[in-house]
């Protein structure tokens, strides 16, 4: 990493490629949230409008299916009426509606205890779908069929309607549901005709139709038990505020009250750590409530698609545009750094080495051009200053070699005055001696004596007066000489 950071630092060309893309990327990343914000808006709503016409395709398949067995009950209650006096006709009657119909899986006609007092008649009529083939039983349920909601509720309401879901013991505990019919005679209500579908057939039903994969649907009834589940260990009596006690959450209460209070509409809530919308409305007026759940995973499941791949083509176009940016760049930066390597031999001496002429009309072929013209000019000084010091050379060299001369001739100036200097110095010092003796021994000297030494004084002076002549001629002559 600290190579590649020292790489960019002295490479100009990654640097700006780098600070092009980063531009680049600023507002790609803008535009990218812009459009994912409205993208993630928009999608939503879609699913959002998908899922609720899913729950109204879903609310319309289970009404056909129960609007098919109503009808199939309303057509087989005419025979009912016409034979409530034959027990023989009546089971048949139920037989037949399981031998026509392989979605039913009990039919039943219950007559009023009262009804029956003073006719041979059995009280229950039953069939029900075994395994393999069609039984018949007089009873149905664990209590009596009198206590039993399929047929209080309609012999004391006079309304046909669905039972809420039961346990029914005659195929194995499989939840079932039934239409019951009140029977009249007379005007008067003497029994219940009900037909019994299976709730595991029905949410299978519902199930094969469902949006996706993980998208599923129910359908509760006004106590909270589930009609329709998916998961038909749901069908088994077990209703929305058993779940909630075993797993409390406030939010699915809220949503439970919603549903069974008649409202339409949907909720974000987290089933079992799932993150879901819900999705509710009610089902005709039976009090019951349709719901479809889907998680926000697939809710968003092209959303986050969509982005996953914007972000893989924002990444590959800025990776392509920095190869780009730094190849344009590279190209477009080599005259610089031919410019450099000649300024770098320019640094060491070497002027020889001629730049090559550009051909390009932007600032880099002008700088390249200018450049050029510099090492022309400099040359051209070099060579005068080589050619001033040459002379520089030859005029020190004269200089040095008159020096020497002027040396030798100053050291053989002081060998001759120091030669006179001795020469001088005893015919000096003769005439100090006598004149010393003239003056202190004046008066006993003899005339001769006296003329004797002015004779030799004489003769010392010009002796001296001699060597200084020799001299200033030998210092004239220099002098011409220089």
């Amino acid at each position: 990493m600290k190579h590649l950071i020292l790489a960019i630092r002295q490479s100009l060309s990654a640097r700006l490629s780098l600070c092009v893309v980063g531009f680049v990327a600023i507002f790609f990343i803008a535009a990218l949230f812009v459009m994912f914000y409205y993208a993630r808006a928009a999608v939503k709503k879609e699913a959002l409008d998908k899922s609720s016409a899913a729950l109204d395709g879903m609310i319309q398949r289970i009404d056909n299916r129960l609007r098919e067995v109503e009808m199939i009950s309303a057509n087989m209650y005419a025979d009912v009426e016409k034979n409530l006096d034959d027990a023989d006709s009546l089971q048949q009657i139920t037989h037949k509606m399981l031998d026509s119909n392989p979605t039913i899986v009990g039919c039943a006609i219950a007559l009023d205890p009262s009804f029956c007092h003073n006719r041979d008649i059995q009280r229950l009529l039953c069939s029900y779908r075994g395994s393999d083939s069609i039984s018949v039983s007089d009873h149905f349920g664990n209590r009596p069929y009198t206590e039993q909601e399929w047929y209080t509720w309609p012999f004391n309401t006079g309304e046909a309607r669905w039972s809420n879901p039961e346990i029914e013991n005659l195929r194995g505990g499989y939840p079932v549901m039934g239409y019951s019919i009140p029977i009249r005679k007379d005007e008067r209500i003497v029994g219940v005709f009900t037909t019994a579908i299976s709730l595991e057939w029905l949410s299978k039903t519902i199930e094969d139709a469902r949006p996706s994969e993980r998208t599923y649907c129910s359908l509760i009834n006004q106590d909270g038990t589930f009609i329709v589940h998916p998961d038909t260990a749901y069908l088994q009596a077990k209703t929305v505020f058993q779940l909630l006690k075993e797993h409390p959450d406030e939010n699915l209460r809220l949503l439970a009250d919603e549903m069974l209070r008649g409202k339409t509409g949907y909720m974000s809530v987290s089933i079992y750590g799932v993150d879901c919308y819900v999705f509710y409305k009610p089902y005709r007026n039976t009090g019951w409530a349709a719901n479809i759940v889907s998680p926000k995973d697939d809710v968003f499941s092209t959303y986050h698609r969509l982005q996953k791949r914007m972000i893989a083509i924002m990444i590959v176009g800025l990776l392509a545009l920095l190869i780009y940016c730094w190849h344009i760049i590279h190209i477009q930066l080599r005259p610089l750094r031919l410019l450099d390597i000649s300024a770098q031999r320019l640094t060491i001496g070497h002027f020889d080495k001629p730049i090559a002429d550009s051909y390009r009309k932007d600032e880099v072929g002008a700088l390249q051009k200018s450049f050029r013209a510099m090492q022309r000019s400099l040359g051209r000084y070099l060579k005068t200053i080589e050619q001033r010091r040459t002379v520089l050379d030859e005029q020190n060299e004269a200089l040095r070699v008159a020096q020497e001369k002027v040396f030798e001739a100053d050291r053989l100036k002081s060998v001759f005055v120091h030669n006179m200097t001795d020469q001088m110095e005893r015919p000096v010092r003769e005439i100090n001696t006598l004149v010393n003796r003239i003056y202190h021994e004046h008066s006993h000297l003899k005339h001769e004596e006296v003329v004797n030494m002015v004779n030799q004084m004489t003769e010392c002076t010009r002796t001296v007066t001699h060597l200084l002549d020799k001299t200033i001629e030998v210092s004239l002559h220099k002098q011409t000489e220089d």
